[in-house]
């Protein structure tokens, strides 16, 4: 059974129940043509005043993730975002002329189905409306824990309404090409009838779920997105451990572990510090005061799985000659020390793993693609770039400042996910 919370501009809160996905798809696919009439400079319009509707909203904005989901969907960031993925904004609207009778014309794919992690609270609404910019119709099957929050933050896109050129456009119109769904994953034959009605499959999972979606029957048409289980780390070089500025990149990189508990796939893991004239030990002090300051502003919640593998883990530290431990009294911060270069299987909740590095080159030998983003604090700009082209070629994303490795940005695992969810049309003429 298929519970559904969204359908033909219309949310329920409670869910509507369907034994399949024929009534949503029918409804979709008829409410296409109505998305693809829609000026793009008319959605970039109602995301921009939705992003106001959200901003007045203080319980949301409470919510991890919800401030930075708001800046994302203002006016600016959107035409960035087509600026980037797909160039001149026009080609979404009409087939524009490139010269010696050719036309191009960036149509959406049809009907993208989303399978949504519930690593990250407001996900959805990334994969959502990038898929919208680029004119498609959506199937968004979200996990159990975020359909709350997801209703509630979807509710706030109703009654918007655009005045361009003389004419009003409703909020209500991309709604209705917004279904939100759930049912059980282990449902093969939903699964198999949700991907085998996509003309795209989008993908956020781990290593089962990814595998599992990608074996399910598709057509032959549809494109594939997937952003799989991905490893993110930090490396501190030794010009900025002897500024005096290394306070401060100590605290934003704490922010970035503090965001989304560690579960997102940019969360560091790993923390990585080249020698220098200061001891070892005053970085770790550093370090453990950024934490300190945090846990006053942002208390670390802990679930109970997470808890029992940090209690264990400082056990094993604690009784080991060849490690070191720093943590507070409580389970809001733990630091954990070895001189073994290698990426450690996370943990979550604020523990991180230190290691002392002689040249941050050396990571070098750990990168494989499932790296997605290196925090780095660097001072020297051709030393950044250099290591950014090394790392890069054996398989990172994303090579960021500390205190930005949870920012979404584009491209996203290597791609440009709203340019992937266009066919590029072509027409030549005399």
């Amino acid at each position: 059974m298929i519970t559904c919370y969204s359908l033909d501009g219309k949310i329920y809160s409670e869910g509507v129940i369907f034994e399949n996905l024929d009534i949503i798809y029918l409804a979709l696919e008829n409410n296409w043509s109505l998305l693809k009439s829609i000026p793009v400079e008319v959605v970039i319009s109602i995301l921009d005043e939705y992003s106001k509707k959200l901003h007045l909203n203080r319980e949301l904005l409470k919510v991890e993730g919800v401030p930075f989901l708001l800046s994302y969907l203002k006016r600016s960031n959107i035409e960035n975002l087509i600026k980037n993925n797909i160039g001149d904004q026009n080609y979404l609207n009409e087939f524009i002329h490139k010269g010696n009778g050719k036309y191009i014309k960036a149509q959406g794919r049809g009907i993208a189905c989303h399978w949504i992690a519930g690593n990250v609270p407001t996900l959805a609404f990334y994969s959502i409306f990038q898929a919208l910019i680029a004119k498609n119709s959506n199937i968004i099957k979200v996990p159990k824990q975020s359909i709350d929050l997801i209703l509630k933050l979807l509710e706030l896109m109703d009654n918007i309404k655009v005045n361009y050129k003389s004419k009003i456009y409703y909020s209500t119109d991309i709604l209705k090409n917004i279904s939100l769904i759930y049912f059980d994953s282990n449902d093969k034959l939903l699964n198999e009838q949700m991907s085998a009605k996509a003309d795209a499959r989008i993908v956020w999972g781990g290593e089962e779920a990814v595998k599992s979606i990608n074996s399910l029957p598709k057509k032959s048409t549809c494109k594939d997105l997937v952003f799989g289980p991905k490893y993110s780390l930090a490396i501190f070089d030794k010009s900025v451990i002897e500024s005096c500025e290394c306070e401060e990149f100590m605290n934003r990189l704490v922010m970035d572990i503090a965001i989304f508990n560690q579960k997102a796939c940019s969360s560091p893991q790993v923390l990585f510090i080249e020698k220098s004239k200061i001891p070892f030990d005053k970085s770790i002090k550093k370090l453990a005061n950024a934490f300190k300051k945090l846990d006053k502003r942002y208390p670390n919640i802990l679930d109970e799985s997470t808890a029992g593998r940090i209690i264990n883990e400082r056990g094993i530290y604690s009784l080991s000659l060849d490690k070191d431990l720093c943590c507070s009294k409580g389970l809001n911060y733990t630091i954990l020390i070895n001189n073994k270069i290698v990426l450690e299987e996370p943990i979550g909740g604020r523990c991180l793993f230190v290691k002392e590095i002689n040249n941050m080159f050396e990571v070098k030998d750990l990168i494989t693609r499932r790296v997605q983003t290196i925090g780095i604090a660097c001072k020297d700009k051709n030393k950044t770039l250099e290591f950014a082209d090394s790392v890069t070629a054996l398989g990172v994303d994303r090579v960021v400042d500390v205190g930005l490795m949870n920012i979404y940005d584009y491209p996203w695992d290597g791609c440009f996910m709203t340019n992937e969810l266009v066919r590029w049309c072509s027409v030549n003429i005399n």
